[in-house]
């Protein structure tokens, strides 16, 4: 039993007056203090506690105040207002984050890491980057892009387009890295291919304060990848990032 009232966010001693209020009926504190065996004054405070959640209600008999449950059949309606503020405040919640996010401690340095081993999961690295808005900076090899990934070979290119995010773009060299320029080359998304002698087998992805890290192994058809969350070592990539950028 006290199991269900834990998910109405009641407590053992809440729990134990709801029920023995619910046994006796209608009475005043006093009276329940008496059966609880506990005093009077804390058995307001649970009852106040308990008239806050809607479990109990309250009313006047012979000038003096009684206290009543509600019916056990009236706990599902409980719940349902329970569910609506909660879904309220959730509403609240993410309006909030932005400002919420802001409060952090900027001077923070220690920076946040996940780790992902299967294409299922590295799906979701390519699912953040779609959702960044910051501008974007990548190296990456197209070939195994489009082996491992391909459903992203077009897609993150074609989003940062619809989304008007700036864009630079270092490719190994491969037949692939080519259509990829052919197609998406332009003015907002810039993009070079890199000398014949420079191969790798890994992507790695600048965007805003996130370094996301994609590394491939062809023998083993296996891929990995990384996901930092740091402002110090993002501004870093991209300070590389860039003089690789100028003087290739």
């Amino acid at each position: 039993m006290k199991k269900l009232f834990q998910k109405f966010g009641l407590n053992d001693k809440e729990t134990d007056t709801f029920l023995k209020l619910l046994e006796l009926g209608s009475q005043p504190a006093s009276v329940l203090a008496k059966n609880l065996e506990i005093p009077r004054p804390t058995v307001y405070l649970i009852l106040e506690n308990l008239q806050k959640k809607s479990l109990v209600e309250v009313f006047p008999k012979f000038d003096v105040k009684y206290f009543r449950t509600v019916s056990p059949k009236d706990l599902f309606a409980v719940l349902e207002r329970q569910k609506l503020e909660i879904s309220k405040t959730e509403k609240i919640l993410e309006e909030s984050l932005p400002a919420l996010e802001s409060l952090k401690n900027k001077l923070s340095i220690t920076p946040k890491v996940r780790f992902f081993e299967t294409a299922k999961e590295i799906e979701k690295i390519y699912d953040t980057v779609l959702k960044e808005k910051s501008e974007f900076r990548a190296t990456f090899n197209p070939y195994f892009v489009k082996k491992f990934m391909p459903k992203y070979f077009n897609l993150i290119a074609e989003t940062l387009k619809n989304n008007k995010i700036p864009a630079r773009e270092l490719l190994i060299d491969c037949s692939e890295a080519r259509e990829y320029f052919e197609k998406f080359n332009s003015k907002n998304h810039q993009i070079k291919i890199l000398p014949k002698r420079i191969n790798f087998p890994s992507d790695t992805i600048i965007s805003g304060d996130k370094i996301f890290m994609i590394a491939y192994n062809d023998d083993e058809k296996q891929i990995s990848a990384t996901e930092i969350l740091s402002p110090p070592l993002a501004q870093t990539q991209k300070m590389i990032f860039d003089e690789l950028w100028e003087k290739d």
